[in-house]
């Protein structure tokens, strides 16, 4: 084969290479995006037809002839736009579903030109795990994705983070001495990027709360009482119901609630202590021990024989 031939070969793969090349695009679930042709549409235009294809399904996304504009397929509904003048087609609120290649006819004849979108999710801000080891000065952090993380402290270095089971990675933190060294785990995709909230040291060695114990206070009102619980950590109140009950703060520590009598003595409730290495939750009290009846019955009992003595006493005097 001479040299001449070998290089009409080569041109002609590199203008055909050329011709059928496009763009690619990634965009995020909501993002908008826009596809023109690489050259201004001839004169005499009479129509410009964009089409998708996924999946070896070809439909039509929006089409222009004799000044008449239509979007046949729901896909594209009130999203697609095209411009006339320069064939440019834009596509807003797009979904996953829009993923594919894009063609465009002007004029009854399909031009060469590709368009490739991938739409994504975006990545969810992480929330970092804490987990306790057998040294107590040693804590697992977790990120629990399946997108591409990194770790860093807030001296900026990245840190390497090992393979956990069954998604995400984890990194062991040494207790330094410094609370305010803190660590955050940061997830990315083509197309997003979000970082944690940062953890601290001074939350990762913290000491277990002990179980509470609750403080029943009585009141002038023999249908109302006080629960008092007396600690520095965060603290939730709840029912038997499940309900989530609003503490006020005690001074110099805690908070109370008020309970009120309601007939039924098999409601009970608990105080849960908090911190970030751990959780305990109260015994709970129930109202049939908090508005127990007194004994005034006894106390007449005991009073009427004796008013009784009285009475024989003087008769026989």
């Amino acid at each position: 084969m001479s040299l001449h031939l070998l290089t009409l070969i080569s041109i002609t793969v590199f203008f055909t290479t050329e011709a059928v090349s496009g763009e690619e695009k990634k965009k995020a679930v909501g993002d908008g995006v826009s596809f023109r042709p690489d050259k201004p549409l001839p004169a005499g235009v009479t129509s410009i037809t964009w089409k998708h294809i996924n999946n070896g399904v070809t439909i039509k996304a929006i089409e222009w002839e004799d000044g008449v504009t239509d979007i046949p397929n729901p896909r594209f509904k009130d999203i697609t736009t095209l411009d006339t003048e320069t064939g440019q087609i834009t596509i807003t609120k797009l979904k996953v579903e829009h993923t594919g290649v894009y063609t465009i006819d002007i004029s009854g004849k399909e031009q060469e030109q590709r368009f490739t979108l991938t739409v994504m999710e975006r990545v969810p801000k992480p929330v970092i795990k804490i987990e306790k080891s057998d040294n107590n000065s040693v804590v697992y952090l977790i990120c629990e994705y399946n997108e591409t993380m990194t770790w860093n402290n807030s001296a900026g270095e990245t840190l390497n983070g090992s393979a956990h089971q069954p998604k995400g990675e984890f990194i062991n933190v040494t207790k330094t001495g410094n609370p305010e060294i803190f660590y955050t785990c940061t997830l990315q995709n083509a197309v997003s990027e979000e970082t944690s909230d940062p953890v601290y040291e001074r939350d990762l060695f913290k000491e277990r709360v002990p179980k509470p114990v609750i403080i029943t206070v009585k009141t002038d009102n023999p249908d109302v009482v006080y629960l008092r619980c007396e600690y520095n950590e965060t603290i939730i109140w709840k029912n038997s119901a499940g309900e989530t009950l609003t503490g006020s703060t005690i001074t110099p520590k805690g908070e109370f609630i008020t309970v009120k009598k309601t007939g039924n003595p098999e409601i009970s409730y608990t105080c849960t202590l908090q911190n970030t290495v751990s959780e305990e939750t109260s015994d709970p009290v129930y109202e049939r021990d908090l508005f127990k009846e007194s004994n005034k019955g006894c106390v007449v009992a005991a009073v009427i024989p004796s008013v009784t003595m009285i009475i024989i006493m003087i008769l026989f005097l």
